[in-house]
């Protein structure tokens, strides 16, 4: 079929082609009244649930910005998470230890599971992106009530070394939470359980299958020229190269060479800074190396010892600027495993293939 997903690729060239699971979620939102729309940050606004812009938007965003002063956390006051419940506000608290430290030593620790083009690389991760919903009912073109929430999910993705073998997603939903400042709305509910996605190849090898992300610069140099290189929409190149950070650490698997590079890279981005107190989405403690932008630090979160990534994070820092109370959860993510399998599971969609 070729619908408005694949006329924005051919029209845009330069983008990251979509991956079949943001293709499914956008022509849901294309085909559905009013759906909410999520924010999983890190992901830039060029993604393929952009092309649901004309009505409804599913915006991606991760966590860009300004460095903050080093200091000590600050406790700030309380705020309502829309449940009538009050809780402490507490702002990250910036380290001491530089981000060109701490992504050094992520880089020195890096390992590699070499799987064979033929096998599989299975990730399993738990989210919690901010979901919206507003704007106008496709159908009728009545104006729908501004409504927000935390969607949350538990995912298992197969995705072929090479690209050339079709994968799998599992999601399992979890309960969601209220958006800070924000009631919990009913459609918050409407998603529940498990659901299998089939990821077609449709003849087209994914940049983010292992095989291509190996094509990748594998030094500093060549890697931070990669990160600027992508389109950054309305953001500034600081904020877009850092969202390129996120976007090839999510989901994927960086051979050793290019993910020691990408961290090396990240540290040289303007306004990096590190937080001793970061927790990712297991409750797993960290250190976080991250930037602030649009009033959201966004972290990326490593071991304390071991220097492995575990996840990143959203907090509020500037309550006026995020629209959301000042130290608030927004996003939160974990990366639980990372392992090789010789086969996905098979998925039979009918809803999906490469017509």
């Amino acid at each position: 079929m070729n619908d408005e997903i694949d006329m924005i690729k051919q029209a845009r060239p330069e983008v990251t082609p979509y991956s079949e699971e943001a293709k499914l979620a956008a022509r849901r939102t294309l085909t559905a009244s009013a759906p909410p729309r999520r924010r999983p940050y890190g992901i830039a606004l060029v993604g393929a649930l952009a092309v649901a812009a004309a009505s409804v938007v599913a915006v991606a965003t991760l966590f860009p910005g300004a460095g903050a002063d080093d200091g000590p956390t600050v406790a700030v006051g309380t705020a309502s998470a829309g449940t009538g419940e009050r809780a402490a506000i507490t702002l990250p608290r910036i380290a001491k230890m530089s981000a060109e430290e701490v992504l050094g030593r992520a880089a020195r620790a890096v390992t590699d599971l070499r799987p064979g083009d033929d096998q599989f690389i299975r990730v399993t991760s738990q989210t919690m992106y901010g979901a919206f919903r507003m704007g106008a009912n496709v159908k009728t073109g009545e104006s729908i009530e501004e409504s927000r929430y935390l969607y949350r999910s538990k995912r298992t993705i197969w995705l072929s070394a090479d690209g050339t073998r079709d994968g799998a997603l599992k999601i399992e939903y979890l309960e969601p939470r209220a958006y800070p400042g924000w009631p919990i709305p009913k459609e918050a509910y409407d998603e529940q359980g498990t659901e299998w996605n089939r990821l077609p190849v449709c003849g087209n090898v994914s940049e983010t299958a292992y095989t291509s992300l190996k094509k990748l610069p594998g030094d500093a140099e060549g890697m931070r020229a990669h990160l600027y290189a992508r389109d950054n929409g309305d953001n500034s190149p600081d904020a877009g190269a850092w969202t390129a950070v996120g976007d090839l650490l999510r989901e994927t698997y960086l051979p050793a060479a290019q993910r020691a590079a990408l961290f090396k890279a990240a540290a040289t981005i303007p306004g990096v800074t590190v937080t001793e107190d970061a927790e990712d989405a297991a409750g797993r403690k960290g250190i976080g190396v991250g930037r602030e932008s649009l009033g959201i630090r966004e972290d990326i979160i490593f071991n304390p010892e071991t220097y492995e990534l575990l996840g990143e994070r959203g907090i509020v820092v500037d309550e006026k600027e995020a629209k959301a109370p000042l130290g608030s959860l927004v996003a939160s993510t974990a990366q639980l495993t990372i392992s090789v399998d010789d086969k996905a599971p098979r998925v039979d969609d009918p809803h999906v293939g490469c017509g």
